[in-house]
């Protein structure tokens, strides 16, 4: 990757991260992020590095004790002194010369031992006290793209006017209408009930999606979007405050080798989820 593509790329994370994108641009870099796992990294960890930087300082804190190590090292060194004529008492200065040296870089050494556990303290306060199931509900629904797919009705039944209403307000994003067709449909199949899922998720209305997902999940025809279906779940427990559940349904996706949301669960927000369970 050239320079330049290089700048825009660090422009867009940092545009993503701050929430500047507009709609088209959010849509066309999530779909980037899910095909490329090395943008996907970069984007966790920049946004660890700024979490750091903007909570905590730290380079300023290192540029204060790199400086207050220099003043006080230049107050306490000894100045050099003329060796006496008689070898023995020399042996004994050089070493009182060393052992003075050596309480400054004592000193300084235990405090910064102190400063790093300090921040790690004030590091992990901050996210224990900021962390909530909707802080971490919003990280993920907002960095996934959300399953669109095609109808999974027969040939016979494409003509079905109001399914495939419901397809193209899903795809549209709008969400009121996909519930409101989605309960006019008499048999609705598997896919629409994930798309109604999806839809109540957006709408905040929880037991109907733990609901729909679940009928999805108990679908044994729905064993291509199964995956999709148990990571919307775990979400929408999340969002219920099911932290117990949601946890444990996120842990068991990241430990499968082959569920296609494996990656998309870093170690970083395995350990919040901990965290927030912990808190609650």
């Amino acid at each position: 990757m050239d320079n330049m593509n290089e700048m825009n790329q660090a422009e867009l994370i940092d545009r993503y991260l701050q929430g500047d994108l507009g709609t088209q641009e959010l849509q066309q870099f999530q779909v980037r992020m899910q095909a490329d796992e090395e943008l996907r990294q970069t984007v966790e960890d920049t946004q660890m590095a700024q979490s750091l930087v903007e909570h905590y300082g730290l380079r300023n804190e290192i540029k204060a004790i790199r400086a207050a190590m220099q003043a006080e090292g230049n107050a306490t060194l000894p100045e050099e002194t003329i060796a006496p004529v008689v070898e023995e008492p020399r042996l004994l200065t050089q070493e009182v010369d060393e052992d003075v040296k050596a309480v400054p870089m004592f000193q300084w050494a235990g405090r910064i031992a102190a400063g790093l556990t300090l921040l790690i303290v004030g590091f992990l306060t901050i996210q224990y006290t900021t962390l909530s199931p909707e802080r971490l509900y919003e990280e993920k629904i907002t960095s996934e793209s959300p399953y669109l797919g095609l109808s999974n009705r027969s040939m016979e039944d494409r003509e079905d006017t109001l399914a495939d209403q419901v397809r193209v307000e899903y795809q549209f994003g709008n969400y009121e209408e996909v519930i409101r067709l989605y309960g006019e449909l008499e048999n609705p199949t598997f896919a629409e009930t994930f798309r109604a899922g999806y839809a109540y998720l957006q709408q905040e209305r929880t037991e109907q999606a733990i609901d729909s997902f679940q009928q999805v999940m108990q679908d044994e025809d729905a064993f291509m979007i199964k995956d999709k279906a148990e990571y919307y779940l775990a979400l929408a427990y999340l969002q219920d405050g099911q932290i117990e559940t949601a946890v444990s349904m996120l842990e068991k996706i990241h430990e499968s080798d082959d569920h296609i949301y494996e990656d998309s669960l870093s170690s970083f927000y395995l350990w919040r989820l901990r965290l927030l369970k912990m808190k609650y």
